[in-house]
């Protein structure tokens, strides 16, 4: 699967989720609503190719390249952006824990592509060990840099932009395990994998993509209809079209009532259908 295809599908699922994480602060608590929301963002973009760092010549290695006019120009910053992650995550990341692997298995598990950084453990590890690298990139070189007010505002960002990344990373796998490769999800623990027969090119890509605009329509309806945003006290409508900047705290104040609980958790079972279907079209099966 192409990178850019990795990037669509994810922000795809995320619009599904949108409501949710809006309604209950979801990974954004106590941050300001839209500037947390585009560094969550942020970091589902880079997490949707982070897994591929396994493999050198994948967009997170170079960043996305072609297109024309804006889209040229929007693609030709990723050049600069996407490789220091590709690199943090090839270099100081997965070829530390394939060493590792590959001692503790007598030399039986080799680093390869799909392998550790398309496994449950791997994305785990990989997002975990990253968070810690970035917070020491801006307590020690950043400090170094820019007053102690901007590097407490950065790392106050950090969590929503790792979370972020762990949630591109996992539907990174989920994505691949629609294609023939497939994914070793336990790996290196069991040599099981789901996979299909999606391709870059082939016509299911259309069927999935309107399968997860179809389920992301609904969501986002959804929490308008059922005004989830309001009970947490969030209007989408103002406080995301319109830009207006509200502070998420007022959802953790907010009482969580047994009625409540069927409209929160209607996204994710948006999602849990949008790909068991997308799995069904692309003949997704254990192997």
């Amino acid at each position: 699967m192409k990178g850019e295809q990795h990037v669509f599908y994810t922000l795809l699922s995320l619009a599904v989720l949108l409501p949710l994480i809006l309604a209950t602060g979801l990974f954004l608590s106590g941050y300001t609503t839209l500037t947390a929301l585009i560094v969550f963002t942020a970091g589902v973009f880079i997490g949707s190719l982070a897994p591929d760092a396994d493999a050198a010549d994948s967009a997170i290695m170079h960043g996305l390249a072609g297109g024309k006019g804006t889209v040229r120009t929007a693609r030709r910053h990723t050049v600069i952006i996407l490789p220091f992650f590709g690199y943090l995550i090839r270099y100081l990341i997965y070829y530390p824990i394939s060493a590792l692997v590959f001692i503790f298995s007598l030399g039986r598990i080799k680093p390869r592509h799909r392998g550790l950084l398309h496994s449950l453990f791997g994305t785990l590890a990989a997002a975990v060990i990253l968070a810690i690298y970035l917070r020491l990139i801006t307590d020690i070189l950043l400090a170094a840099i820019f007053a102690a007010e901007v590097t407490a505002a950065i790392d106050s960002y950090l969590p929503a932009f790792c979370a972020g990344i762990l949630f591109g990373a996992v539907m990174h796998l989920i994505e691949d395990s629609c294609t023939h490769e497939g994914v070793y999800w336990l790996f290196p623990f069991s040599s099981v994998k789901l996979s299909g027969n999606l391709t870059p090119k082939g016509r299911k890509n259309w069927l999935i993509v309107v399968t997860l605009g179809i389920a992301a329509i609904i969501s986002l309806t959804f929490g308008n209809t059922y005004r989830i945003n309001g009970i947490a006290g969030i209007n989408l409508t103002e406080d995301i079209t319109a830009g207006i900047t509200t502070d998420i705290t007022r959802a953790a104040a907010s009482t969580l009532t047994p009625e409540m609980i069927p409209y929160l958790i209607m996204p994710l079972i948006y999602l849990a259908a949008a790909w068991i279907t997308a799995f069904y079209i692309s003949g997704t099966h254990r192997g």
